[in-house]
């Protein structure tokens, strides 16, 4: 009866290790270490750093979105059931999904690739960074052709 409960009790840590092994959520990002899988570059700015999880699992950081939306389309078709995340750029650190995003092309603010790219959690939260700087509101689906 004790090895029943001790293998019960393996198994079901072994399946929870196995269930967080291929975790679709962001990966933490060490700035000033971790390169850019696009650029290559460092990753410094917490403002601007984007990442994709595979459905596997697997982190790909990015230092800028334009990065980020230019290594998606490219590797589309294996990146099938990725999650793709972007820095609030308010509060950079807390991940958004680029999807649902709401992104602003600032004329202001330079990001690390110069496509000046931002991304916030609503309309109404890019609008307010609008009516105080100006620049253009993009959807996903515009960021994602931006070209580089």
């Amino acid at each position: 009866m004790y090895l029943s409960r001790i293998l019960k009790i393996t198994v079901v840590i072994g399946l929870l290790l196995l269930a967080t092994a291929c975790s679709q959520e962001p990966a933490e990002v060490h700035y000033g270490s971790d390169e850019c899988a696009h650029c290559k570059m460092m990753i410094t700015d917490a403002q601007f750093a984007s990442q994709i999880v595979s459905d596997k699992g697997k982190a790909y950081k990015f230092d800028a979105i334009e990065c980020m939306a230019a290594h998606y389309r490219i590797n589309k078709d294996e990146l099938d059931g990725a999650k793709l995340y972007v820095s609030n750029y308010n509060k950079p650190g807390n991940w958004l999904n680029a999807k649902e995003a709401q992104f602003v092309k600032s004329e202001e603010v330079n990001s690390p690739m110069g496509e000046s790219l931002l991304a916030f959690p609503s309309q109404k939260e890019a609008e307010k960074h609008l009516s105080e700087r100006p620049g253009k509101l993009l959807k996903w689906a515009e960021v994602s052709q931006i070209e580089m």
